[in-house]
This record gives C-alpha cells, sequence and structure tokens, in this order.
C-alpha cells in the first residue's frame, strides 16, 4: 500500500500521544487529576477512557503501521474523530472542571489535528 509521507508520522504521535494519555487515565486517574487540578470524583470514566484509548488508538496504529494493508486508518480516523467530539461537546457543555483548562483545551485540538491528518 502506497502511503502519503504525512500519514505514518501522524499514526505514530497519535500511538505516542494515546499511549501517554491511556496510561495515566487507566493505571493513575488520581495523577491526572492532580496535573488539571480537578477533584478526583467517579475516576471511573477516565479509567474507561485510558483503556479505549490503549485498545482502540495504541493497538490499532501499532497493528496498523505494522501492516498498513489492513485498513485500520479508517478506524483509526473514526476513533480520533469521535474522541474530539466527545471532548469538544464536554467542553462546550462546561464537564470539565479542571482549573487548569488550558490542558484540556490543548487536548481537544491536538484531537482535531490527529483527526485531520487521519484523513485519507
Amino acid at each position: 500500500m502506497n502511503l502519503p509521507a504525512w500519514l505514518r508520522p501522524t499514526v505514530q504521535v497519535n500511538l505516542r500521544a494515546s499511549l501517554a494519555y491511556g496510561s495515566m487515565l487507566l493505571l493513575a486517574p488520581d495523577l491526572f487529576c492532580a496535573l488539571i487540578d480537578a477533584e478526583p470524583v467517579n475516576t471511573a470514566w477516565l479509567r474507561t477512557i485510558g483503556a479505549v484509548l490503549l485498545g482502540t488508538n495504541v493497538l490499532g496504529s501499532w497493528l496498523w503501521l505494522a501492516s498498513p494493508e489492513r485498513n485500520m486508518g479508517r478506524v483509526q480516523f473514526a476513533t480520533a474523530g469521535l474522541e474530539a467530539l466527545a471532548m469538544s461537546v464536554s467542553l462546550l457543555l462546561g464537564e470539565f472542571t479542571a482549573a487548569n483548562l488550558w490542558m484540556v483545551q490543548a487536548s481537544v485540538v491536538l484531537a482535531w489535528a490527529v483527526t485531520a491528518g487521519l484523513w485519507a
């Protein structure tokens, strides 16, 4: 499969960012809350998001990078887009209670940038 030159680095960024976020959310959601200065209330949803990031984005990106003919790019684009949309809606609805909201906003921008980069 002949890939555009920009696609492989975009998937690698997605893999690494998702590995970092997913690991922290799954293994240390209270640490994540401390970093963004948010109350660690009902962190079960953070662990769930971490698991999804690790399973879909990390494993999916790794499999796709190893064998692009599997057409995992569509899975990655759809997943990244859904995550970006969900984060944007939560941001617009004021569901994030973090004192350091700029970190959440930066994450939303990164999510949309990755989604745009995965468009293939």
